[in-house]
């Protein structure tokens, strides 16, 4: 579940269908691919260990490659 982007540069995802624990599921996406996200945690102590932020504030180019890992990665 993502809410809604409305002119921001960061998407809050709901990850908890996958985990409870953003900042493990954080560690270990970077670990694993490279890419860095931000626990939800760091913005929401109550329920930010479901959440994780992304943020787009770069090229298409690199947006859709770190997709694309995430994407792979998740599978």
């Amino acid at each position: 579940n993502f809410a809604p982007v409305d002119g921001a540069f960061y998407m809050y995802a709901n990850i908890s269908s996958l985990t409870n624990n953003s900042k493990d599921f954080c560690r270990k996406l970077l670990h694993d691919t490279g890419v860095a996200i931000t626990p939800g945690l760091d913005f929401d102590r109550e329920i930010g260990s479901s959440f994780v932020r992304v943020s787009y504030a770069s090229s298409k180019q690199v947006i859709s490659e770190a997709s694309n890992k995430i994407s792979d990665w998740l599978k």
